[in-house]
């Protein structure tokens, strides 16, 4: 179990599956579709239904990205 932001900067708990995917995306910033297996495809969109995930298209690419953790301090 991990607690993360989602995009109004409520934690959420995810599951230790569901922290496979956004580490794999944390990682590399940008996940396309095409890249993913089955599997995390399906969990990756459960999480950008729930609002941890963004899924953006980068030219001809469909793929993830995560929501910033951090806030800035002023």
């Amino acid at each position: 179990m991990r607690a993360v932001k989602d995009k109004n900067n409520y934690l959420n708990f995810i599951s230790t599956l569901e922290n496979r995917v956004f580490n794999k995306i944390d990682l590399s910033g940008f996940l396309s579709v095409n890249s993913m297996d089955e599997r995390e495809f399906y969990i990756a969109e459960e999480m950008y239904k729930k609002d941890i995930l963004q899924k953006l298209t980068k030219g001809e690419e469909l793929g993830y990205k995560i929501y910033p953790q951090k806030t800035k301090l002023q």
